[in-house]
């Protein structure tokens, strides 16, 4: 992770939103939060809930009634983020896991999520 938003997410270091390193072997620190959010997969749209996010993916739930399939493009907009692209990995509970397009510039990337972090606060943050 870049030195920029590396920085600004140690500082959410010690709150409940962290997942714990020990429990979840990542390649990214995941956040985990309940936001609103919006997008396509393919060529059909959703409003579902961010449940968590790293520099690599997120989890979206709230889509149950939406068709993917793995490996689908998915593009998101969440206020304070921006536009976000990347393929569905697999499903989850409610939802499915997206990898974020590795071909995006990964160090603005990091830079977005750390501040919709920032904008979302402790309220936005969940345990």
């Amino acid at each position: 992770m870049r030195a920029c938003a590396r920085g600004m997410m140690r500082g959410l270091r010690g709150k409940a939103a962290l997942a714990d390193s020990d429990a979840d072997k990542r390649a990214a620190e995941r956040y985990f939060v309940d936001a609103p959010i919006e997008g396509r997969v393919g060529e059909q749209p959703f409003v579902g809930r961010l449940h968590d996010i790293s520099s690599t993916g997120a989890a979206i739930t709230g889509v149950a009634d939406v068709v993917f399939e793995n490996d689908q493009f998915v593009q998101l907009h969440m206020a304070g983020m921006g536009q976000q692209c990347g393929y569905v990995r697999r499903r989850i509970p409610d939802g499915f896991a997206l990898q974020f397009d590795a071909n995006q510039d990964d160090e603005k990337r990091e830079r977005e999520v750390a501040e919709m972090l920032r904008v979302l606060g402790p309220r936005g943050l969940q345990g």
